[in-house]
């Protein structure tokens, strides 16, 4: 509820300070990112989704256009191709004079040669059938005993009445029929033509009932009908389709002439393909185009104008112009804070770099003003205080030295080997292991008498430590020890070297990730170096972190060691140079949440003497 006397203005300032608060709880990055994506990247993909659509639309008119343009073209020839072979075929079937010779019975050839050449000079039958590119031939089948094979006239026999097209003619009740089959006879005489046959074929019974039976049938000329859909290539594929069998098509593999037809139905059918039906004869065939898409960056250039303006207006300078303000400002934040993250580990360092004038040069030039008045604070004020402190920490490590001198040893080892019978008695022999490598651990991490051990005692202080890490994590903690070389188990080092790699490898790597680990220690020769290699697969480090580590390899000191967090790595290193005169190399490679790998290589000569 509203208090009293808190007005409706009171209550909009609150709610514009709440909107104000929540952008200022945005990072800078984060800031940056939502400007881009609505004012720069929301805006250009919907400019060019609009263009994208605009021409799409254009395209997809254009390729409309022209396939209606190649489907009138096809009927037009198509229709043409036919008509004219109908007309042959209607001429003859009413030819009288045709009609009396094919009736007529013959004595012999000579009266049957005297009235064929009679009756093509009295009719137009040549004339009809030369005069058309269309037709291929025109054939009579007559069942007249009088009749002499030849010409354009055959004798109806049984042969012909087993034929595929005469049976086909036989089995439907129309008078006239367009038919396509495949002659495989013809398909091995004729190389030109082939095998391939489309024919108009009728009963001759235009003048009632005859006492002989005949039949016509005209051919297409199959090469020349299938040339002009040949040349109506460009663009698309054009299929003429009868029965499911293609008949005429452009498509290169469907011409095979000396093959049979294909078959529409084997093809991948194909969405986008325009259909049209047309009455032939007594059937209707299909006429298919199947138009190539168009490129629509073929049409894009075509507008490469308008198209360079909109990525220029639209997408580029914006995006230079967030790209160097961004720059500007996340740049010199994150130099701020890396510094100020230096300030929690007490390295107080300028920063040199140029500032700028606006609001983050102010905040650099306060922060360098700040870093300069702690500085001398440190110095004058807490210089002598420090002083004092190490004096009294230097007294109180004497006396805790003291006590611990003061504690028997053999009193925990013995309690320990205790506490492993009882567990052995128990059949508790996992924990009775465990009791006995921790045993091990502590006796030579106490047992400072030689501090150089042989590289096989090593890995069996770092194969106890990981027995017990392993007791510890479970599944979660896998590891490899592998040596290359079995002359490297004599080799000397300085002794818990390696453990303190592995050691650092499975608290800081291992147990912070959520993810399982594996943990590798290998040794080997390579020229004249000992190659130690500690590998583990955990959370990695941060890169300051490596690098403030690197840093401080290469100018190694027990002074500096209170500059880490965690001093076993330098501490390991430091006794390293100080049993191989220095000539010790340790390479640290690192990356967030994929693992750390510390290599170590030392002379083979100083590791083989000791």
């Amino acid at each position: 509820m509203t208090r009293v006397g808190e007005t409706t203005t009171d209550m909009k300032r609150k709610l514009k300070c709440k909107r104000i608060q929540l952008l200022d709880d945005w990072s800078l990055r984060t800031k940056l990112y939502i400007m881009f994506i609505f004012c720069v990247l929301v805006p250009v993909v919907a400019t060019n989704a609009v263009f994208y659509q605009s021409i799409k639309g254009q395209i997809e008119a254009k390729e409309q256009s022209r396939i209606n343009e190649m489907q009138q073209r096809i009927r037009f020839n198509l229709r043409n191709s036919l008509d004219n072979s109908l007309y042959v075929s209607n001429f003859l079937y009413t030819d009288a004079t045709l009609n009396r010779f094919m009736e007529s019975k013959y004595n012999n050839q000579e009266d049957y040669y005297f009235a064929y050449y009679d009756m093509l000079s009295g009719n137009n039958l040549v004339r009809y059938y030369y005069s058309y590119q269309q037709v291929n031939q025109v054939t009579f089948y007559v069942d007249n005993d009088t009749f002499v094979n030849g010409g354009n006239f055959i004798k109806l026999n049984d042969d012909i009445r087993k034929s595929e097209w005469y049976q086909a003619l036989m089995n439907t009740d129309d008078q006239m029929m367009i038919y396509s089959y495949f002659d495989k006879q013809q398909a091995e005489m004729s190389q030109n033509q082939g095998g391939r046959k489309v024919s108009i074929i009728r009963k001759l019974n235009y003048f009632g009932k005859q006492q002989v039976e005949k039949v016509l049938k005209v051919d297409l000329d199959y090469a020349f009908i299938n040339k002009s859909f040949k040349n109506e290539g460009a663009g698309g594929k054009i299929y003429i389709v009868s029965n499911d069998r293609i008949i005429f098509s452009n498509d290169a593999q469907m011409n095979q002439a000396r093959k049979p037809f294909h078959l529409m139905s084997a093809m991948a059918k194909d969405e986008g393909q325009s259909t049209e039906l047309i009455p032939v004869v007594s059937e209707k065939w299909q006429i298919i185009v199947r138009g190539e898409k168009l490129d629509f960056l073929t049409e894009i250039v075509d507008s490469r104008f308008n198209l360079l303006l909109l990525i220029i207006v639209n997408l580029l300078v914006p995006t230079l112009l967030i790209w160097l303000i961004s720059r500007s400002l996340v740049h010199r934040v994150g130099r701020i804070a890396t510094h100020l993250d230096q300030v929690k580990q007490e390295k107080f360092e300028v920063i040199a770099e140029p500032a700028g004038k606006d609001e983050i040069g102010s905040l650099t030039h306060s922060y360098n003003m700040m870093v300069i008045k702690i500085r001398n604070l440190i110095e004058i004020v807490f210089k002598g205080q420090v002083e004092r402190q190490a004096l009294e920490l230097s007294k109180k490590q004497a006396e805790l030295k003291a006590l611990q001198s003061q504690v028997n040893p053999h009193f925990m080892f013995n309690t320990l080997e205790t506490i492993r019978m009882r567990s052995l008695i128990k059949d508790e022999h996992e924990t009775s292991d465990i009791i006995q490598k921790l045993a091990l651990l502590l006796r030579q991490t106490i047992n400072w008498g030689n501090d150089l051990v042989t590289i096989q005692d090593e890995i069996r202080f770092v194969e106890s430590y990981l027995v017990i890490q392993q007791y510890r994590f479970g599944e979660k903690l896998q590891f490899v020890i592998d040596v290359a070389d079995a002359d490297i188990l004599e080799m000397k080092i300085p002794k818990l070297t390696v453990l303190t790699f592995v050691e650092n490898a499975c608290i800081h790597g291992i147990e912070g990730g959520l993810n399982d680990g594996v943990v590798e220690v290998r040794f080997q020769k390579y020229n004249d170096q000992l190659h130690m290699m500690i590998q583990d697969t955990g959370v990695g480090m941060e890169k300051d972190k490596l690098e403030l580590i690197r840093t401080m390899l290469l100018d190694p000191s027990l002074e500096r060691l209170s500059e880490l967090s965690s001093i076993g790595v330098m501490n390991a290193y430091i006794r390293l140079r100080m049993y191989f005169d220095e000539r010790v190399q340790v390479n640290i490679d690192s990356e967030r949440y994929k693992g750390t790998t510390i290599r170590i290589q030392i002379p083979l000569v100083q590791a083989s003497q000791g």
